[in-house]
């Protein structure tokens, strides 16, 4: 449990990190409440894009200190079902058709406690009871999941989430629609009721498909069995037709059919079988259904409120998708972080952009730039670097001690706005803890790539200054034609949302597309194992919930729950 004065202590290293932080980063970019919709413009300095760096992450230090809770009091769930009263044979019984549906939702089978709800030979108050304990453990693993999003251990209902969800059976009961308590709790990202589709699928018919030895990459001309292999396995995959004959080359055919297949995984379309596409491949039907069932978990923890106006980005399907009153906006393609630098997955609130920013080197990204301008110092004036000392004032990369290097290094570069500054034209700032933002990029040809994973972290988008005009929308005349006057220069200009939008950055290797269709991505990340394994851990140690069977010699049914 944190404290009160672990608290206070907490709050006061970031508010030391606030005051550390440099002067320039902070007299440029005082923070400003929303709802201002005031906007500056940048001087001659790097504050405008520092404000999204150091003293944004100590502003997400010190909120996460401030919201940390103590330890909640997990749900005595037996002792809340007393508390849900009016239950009727109607009532009951629209509840058990609810909880049939448990498997559609990739979670262990409630159908114990439905058969029970539903069995006349059971005392009535015994049947609400079992209706109780059976909403509250539903309605909880869809509003919040199987699994602690964190712990990646089983997750359990607390007090105030059970009340919440006794209240929201109360209002059911009074409206006459039972299912609408359950239907509140499920979650409203728009795909899922297309992986929820295909989680009946796949129980109603689990996918048997042939594997393709292990063994080199194949690719044109190749031939042999393995060769024959990956074309019954494509032929599975509805992706080449079946009249085909044992021992043909690798053709046109089959190449065409393995790009079709890579790009519909995220993977590069060369058309050659190479490792990645192998083991894409040879993921076992049994290893696939718990993806759509970790894929399914992960959705349920997301956030409800998602926000009026709200960004998604899915890392490992390249893609950004603003969201306005439940219908889509905009899509664009978006670049993540390479695998040694992978982007994180989060939500925060945008609070503002910035057109024309500075760029703020990181210390990684210092280093070998400092190591070429002592090699070369004109590199300096020739790329528009700034170099600055401790105190933050701007110095000549003459007036740099190199004797410091690799001893407490007490200087930092940054590169103002312009044609090779990899920020490009906009960045879009919500505070966080990993210093993660949405930012426009000088190489925008490699847009056209289908795997964009070579970011240092950061999420670059495509056609940047739409989405800023879609940010900015109705906002103090910040129209299309502004912004690009604006991009058109070379002064940096801040300005403040009147209206945070939420950003949720989720990495989902299964996804479902607007046709209905659900695609397998490419496990970019390396993370899905990880996910798969707790989750069904945790599907196992739930399974087989539910009322015993067994009856006591009067014939009265035992009352003792699992």
């Amino acid at each position: 449990m944190i404290r009160f004065w672990q608290k206070l202590a907490i709050a006061g290293l970031a508010m030391l990190a606030l005051a550390g932080t440099s002067a320039w980063a902070l007299q440029d970019l005082a923070p400003r409440p929303v709802g201002t919709g005031t906007e500056e413009t940048g001087t001659e300095g790097p504050g405008t894009e520092e404000a999204g760096t150091e003293d944004t992450a100590a502003e997400a230090a010190l909120v996460e200190a401030l919201d940390s809770d103590p330890v909640r009091p997990v749900a005595d769930i037996a002792y809340w079902s007393r508390q849900i009263g009016g239950w009727t044979e109607a009532r009951r019984e629209a509840l058990a058709l609810e909880l049939f549906e448990a498997p559609s939702h990739g979670l262990p089978s409630l159908d114990a406690y439905a058969n029970a709800i539903l069995d006349p030979a059971r005392p009535d108050a015994e049947r609400d009871h079992l209706a109780g304990i059976a909403y509250l453990t539903f309605a909880g693993w869809l509003e919040h999941g199987l699994l602690d999003s964190e712990t990646r251990t089983p997750r359990h209902l607390f007090d105030e989430e059970a009340e919440q969800l006794v209240r929201r059976i109360g209002w059911a009961f009074e409206a006459g629609d039972v299912g609408q308590a359950i239907a509140d709790s499920v979650p409203r990202v728009r795909d899922y009721d297309a992986l929820r589709h295909e989680m009946m699928r796949v129980l109603a018919v689990t996918p048997i498909w042939p594997g393709v030895d292990t063994g080199p990459s194949l690719s044109r001309d190749d031939a042999g069995h393995r060769v024959d292999q990956l074309r019954t396995r494509l032929t599975a995959e509805g992706l080449l037709d079946a009249r085909w004959q044992e021992g043909q080359p690798y053709d046109v055919r089959l190449e065409t059919a393995v790009r079709r297949y890579q790009g519909r995984t995220n993977l590069a379309p060369t058309g050659r079988m190479d490792q990645a596409t192998l083991r894409q491949l040879n993921l076992p039907p049994d290893r696939r259904i718990g993806q759509l069932m970790a894929n399914l978990e992960q959705r349920r923890w997301r956030t409800r409120d998602l926000g009026r106006r709200h960004i998604w980005v899915n890392l490992a399907d390249f893609r950004l998708e603003a969201w306005e009153d439940g219908q889509l906006a905009r899509e664009h393609e978006v670049m993540v972080g390479a695998q040694a630098s992978s982007t994180p997955e989060f939500s925060e609130e945008m609070r503002y952009i910035v057109l024309n920013p500075w760029w703020g080197l990181p210390a990684g990204s210092a280093r070998p730039r400092f190591q070429s301008f002592r090699r070369n110092p004109g590199l300096v004036r020739d790329l528009g670097f700034q170099i600055y000392n401790r105190a933050g004032e701007a110095i000549s990369v003459y007036e740099v001690d190199w004797s410091r290097w690799g001893n407490d290094w007490p200087y930092r570069m940054s590169q103002p706005p312009g044609p090779t500054n990899p920020m490009g034209e906009v960045k879009f700032i919500f505070p966080n803890r990993f210093n993660v933002y949405i930012h426009d990029t000088t190489e925008r040809d490699q847009f056209v790539r289908t795997r964009r994973d070579f970011s240092a972290g950061c999420i670059r988008v495509q056609d940047p200054l739409a989405l800023a005009a879609w940010v900015l929308e109705g906002q103090d005349d910040w129209d299309r034609d502004r912004i690009d006057a604006v991009a058109a220069g070379s002064s940096p200009r801040v300005v403040w949302l009147d209206e945070r939008i939420p950003v949720h950055i989720a990495y989902w290797t299964v996804v479902g597309d607007d046709d209905g269709e659900v695609r397998y991505l490419n496990d970019l990340y390396r993370r899905d194992n990880g996910v798969i394994d707790a989750y069904l851990a945790a599907y196992e140690s739930r399974s087989g919930l539910g009322p015993s069977p067994v009856r006591l010699a009067s014939g009265a049914p035992s009352a003792s729950l699992d």
